[in-house]
Order: C-alpha cells, then structure tokens, then sequence
C-alpha cells in the first residue's frame, strides 16, 4: 500500500482528525504503524506481507484476538478485514522487550502462564511439524534445492524425536512468543501482541520461542516458568523446540531472501537466516550438554504418554486433565490440571486410576508421584 492509501485507510477506520504518526520497525510479517485519533488516542496498524497472508487462517486469529483480550493480557481489536488481514488494536504503551534488557523474567513467565491455563481452547491444533515441512520448508525448497550439511543434520535429529515432542499435552499458545511480540509498560505490566499464529500446542514451544535472539533466554524463562526447577523432561523438550523454531524460521528467511523481500523491510534475509541457523546449533549445542539421550528409557517414555491419553480421556469428562512431567527409576512423576488440580480426590485419582493402569501397561513403572 502507498502512504496516501494508508492515511485514507486510517481515516476510514477512526475518523477525520486521525493519522499516522511513524512505522514502527521489527517483525518479519507485517508493516506495522502507530496511529492516532482526533483525540490523541494512539492505536496500531498493521499491515501484512503476502507471505503472510498464505500462512495465516484470518477468521480464527480473530477469534483468537477476542479470546486472549478476555484473559487480560492484551489490548481491544477495533478494526480486522478478515480479507485482507489488516487489523488496529489499540496501543499499549511502552516497549517490546527486543527493545530492552531491563525486564523482569517472573513476570514474564506468568505472563505465559495465564495463557496456557486459558480454560478456553482454540478450535485448532497448531500442528507444527505439518507446517514445517507442507508451508515453510515447502517453500524455501522450491528456491533452494539443496539444504546446507549443518540445516540437514539438525533436521534429521529433530525429526528423530517428532514423535516425541507431538505425544505432549496442549494448551493455548501464542506459538510466536519471542520477545518483539511482548510489550512492558511504564508501569512494569506485560502483555502479548501478535496473535497470527495462535493455536493449541506443548506450553514449551512457546517458552522456547523467546529463545529467539539467545538461546540462553528462554533457558532463563524456562527456569522461571517451573519456579527454578525445571524437570529433565522439561529441558528437554525446551532444547527440541527450540531447534525446530530456529529451522523454521531460517526457512522463511531463506523464502523472503528469494521473494525479494528484504527490501521492503530493510533485512538482508541471508543474514536472518544465518542467524537463525546458528540459533540452532546452540540449541543443539545446549541439549547435549545438559541430556543424556537414552534410547531405552525414551521407548518407555512414549508407552507411557501413549498410555497417560487414555486415562486423560476418563479426566477430562469431569473437567480435569494430567500431564507427564518426568521419569526415573520406575517412578512417573504427573502434574494436575483444570478440576484435578485443587482436587481432594486427586491423590486417589493418581493412586486408584493413573497407576494402576501404567503398571498393567507400561513394564518397569512401580509408581506414579504428583510432580
């Protein structure tokens, strides 16, 4: 859209008196604007990429919108052409935490926390794996024929634990977490902006998505979500993640490199890409030197969640769920969700349903824990 077609779009949205004040930089998706009303009350416009658009349902991100605006932890929608997918919403003031170091990883973690509790659910699974390999590596594949050594053997170890990371519990996710797409305010208050890619995912994958810039952050964030004691589970699954978000946006960076994008939004998409690369090996990196991969014992572990989704099918008819935290010698450790989590009958749950039917199932399980 040329600048005049912008001003006249922002005037049909709020009015005579309103106009644009300046873009605002970052984010590889959309031209962004800050906007103001004939009284000065400031909004954000967005404008998204073709690639974008091809990636993007617009009619559940609206939905999605609506949903995390009810939970608090973002600003009011006024404006989304489900066609196009140009969207306002109303400005938060402050800073996107790409913008500053100064933040505070507490916050931040309840911050995730409140959006994984959502009792509400989308009405889609974000299915990563399906888009990495049907949109994202589709693509970059159609320009680059041929992946570099380091891409193909993070991709074939990643793939190697799919199975894995796709057996883990859903929650609502914003599955593009990073730290562009969470603003602090003045008064020490976060929220999340962005919600394109929104769907029911593994919580880690979003923890692992800040992890964008450093991996080293989202290290810190995990630590923070689990209150400094994350499981082995845990890490393991922050490290995974973080490899395959890292791969994949190396393919879309690869995608605008050869789209001719890069001028549009001042990137050298080579670069992005090289970065997000590199990404990847510090994740791959990181993962070997905190776990130590056990093939027999991650045979077990998948018996075991496979085993864990029927009893969850018994929970959830009363409102509860159960999660897989961890496993050590003979012991599986489970954390309570929804009705089962301040449950008196939880114990019994665990004791009279969950272990008994992992102990018939699953050879080497004596005992179920809460975590």
């Amino acid at each position: 859209m040329t600048n005049e077609e912008i001003n006249k779009l922002v005037i049909n949205i709020l009015g005579e008196g309103s106009e644009v004040l300046h873009p605002i930089t970052g984010g590889m998706m959309n031209l962004s604007f800050l906007v103001k009303d004939k009284n000065d009350k400031k909004y954000i416009l967005y404008i998204p990429t073709e690639q974008a658009n091809e990636m993007v349902d617009r009619p559940l991100e609206k939905e999605h919108q609506a949903i995390i605006h009810e939970l608090g932890i973002t600003s009011k929608n006024v404006y989304f052409d489900e066609k196009t997918g140009i969207k306002m919403n109303e400005y938060i003031e402050g800073n996107s935490l790409d913008h500053i170091a100064d933040f505070d990883y507490e916050k931040v973690a309840k911050l995730f926390k409140k959006l994984h509790s959502s009792i509400v659910l989308s009405r889609e699974d974000y299915a990563p794996f399906d888009r990495f390999v049907n949109i994202y590596e589709k693509e970059a594949k159609s320009f680059e024929k041929e992946s570099s050594p380091l891409y193909q053997e993070l991709r074939d170890f990643l793939f190697s634990k799919r199975e894995y990371l796709e057996s883990q519990r859903l929650s609502l996710c914003h599955n593009d977490a990073q730290r562009s797409n969470i603003v602090k305010t003045p008064n020490d208050e976060y929220y999340f902006i962005d919600f394109e890619f929104v769907g029911n995912n593994d919580a880690i994958y979003d923890i692992a998505a800040f992890g964008n810039g450093l991996v080293s952050e989202g290290r810190e964030l995990l630590n923070k979500y689990y209150n400094d004691k994350p499981t082995d589970e845990e890490i393991r699954r922050y490290y995974l993640w973080r490899i395959f978000i890292s791969l994949q946006w190396y393919n879309v960076a690869v995608t605008k490199h050869y789209r001719g994008e890069g001028e549009k939004h001042g990137f050298n998409f080579l670069d992005v890409a090289n970065h997000f690369l590199k990404n990847a090996k510090d994740a791959y990196d990181g993962y070997h030197l905190e776990i130590k991969d056990d093939d027999v014992k991650d045979d077990t572990i998948k018996l075991i969640i496979t085993t864990l989704d029927k009893v969850r099918h018994f929970l959830r008819k009363d409102g509860g769920d159960c999660e897989f935290v961890s496993y050590n010698d003979g012991v599986v450790y489970v954390r309570m969700h929804g009705a089962c989590q301040d449950c008196s009958y939880a114990y019994n749950d665990i004791k009279d349903l969950v272990e008994v039917i992992l102990q018939e199932e699953v050879p080497g399980v004596v005992e179920v824990r809460l975590a």
